[in-house]
């Protein structure tokens, strides 16, 4: 009974974000460049409960293209672009590789360098044959995964450093852009990210790309579950009526 009421609640929050949303977005309704993100993609077989069906994604490319967005690698317009991440480097992006190279479609792959070869992760070759593909840009999302905002300066350092120096030499390019672990982020990781030498820090914060958080920090917004109506809700900017809270949990002063 207990298990019940709890799935009950969820359902129902859930329910509300998502109305929410698609109430939002009738106000917003532009179509400003945006980053969304996923943790995986999968077909046959799935490597994480974060992970998108295939035909969900599918789904997804196919609305930003019939509503004439470019996917770009990089944003570097203020209308009409999105770019696309993924955080983690689980497996379900290598078996789907043929889908993207196909559709020609950009992927950012935030990679844990401390989980390649790890069960349902990418190994450190997979990463290698992905990183030589154009449409796929590769960055850091810290070397253990560690909730940036709970630790002290030094393990910060360590593991933007550690990430940093694995990638650049097991992929033989710069790496200087990074997401926050549970997009949680604090100044001090804002400081020492630009003092590694990151030019890009990623959050989980909604917005568009223009709206940097302290004028620097990009936005991404969640898409990984979302059906037709929320997803271009989202697209939309119908997400940002969430943004306080999302600084609530993720940004600790």
């Amino acid at each position: 009974m207990c298990s019940l009421l709890i799935y009950l609640k969820k359902m129902i929050s859930k329910l509300i974000k998502i109305n929410l949303v698609r109430l939002a977005a009738l106000f917003y309704n532009c179509k400003r460049s945006k980053v969304i993100f996923y943790h995986d993609i999968h077909d046959a077989y799935r490597y994480t409960s974060m992970s998108t069906p295939m035909w969900l994604f599918k789904k997804h490319i196919n609305i930003l293209k019939g509503d004439g967005y470019e996917i770009v690698s990089s944003i570097t317009k203020e209308y009409g672009q999105i770019e696309i991440c993924f955080d983690d480097a689980f497996l379900g992006i290598y078996d789907n590789i043929e889908f993207l190279k196909n559709h020609n479609i950009p992927v950012h792959l935030f990679v844990v360098s401390s989980y390649l070869g790890l069960k349902n992760h990418l190994t450190r070759k997979q990463l290698s044959e992905l990183s030589r593909l154009d449409i796929i840009t590769i960055s850091s999302h810290t070397h253990t995964h560690k909730i940036l905002n709970q630790i002290d300066d030094a393990l910060i350092e360590g593991e933007f450093i550690k990430s940093k120096e694995y990638l650049e030499a097991l992929l033989h390019c710069s790496i200087d852009s990074i997401c926050y672990p549970e997009g949680k982020f604090d100044k001090r990781v804002i400081d020492i990210a630009s003092k590694v030498g990151y030019k890009k820090q990623y959050s989980s914060l909604p917005g568009f790309f223009i709206n940097k958080f302290n004028s620097s920090i990009i936005a991404r917004s969640l898409v990984q579950f979302a059906r037709e109506k929320e997803f271009k809700a989202i697209i939309s900017g119908g997400d940002h009526i969430l943004a306080f809270w999302y600084k609530f949990k993720h940004f600790k002063r």
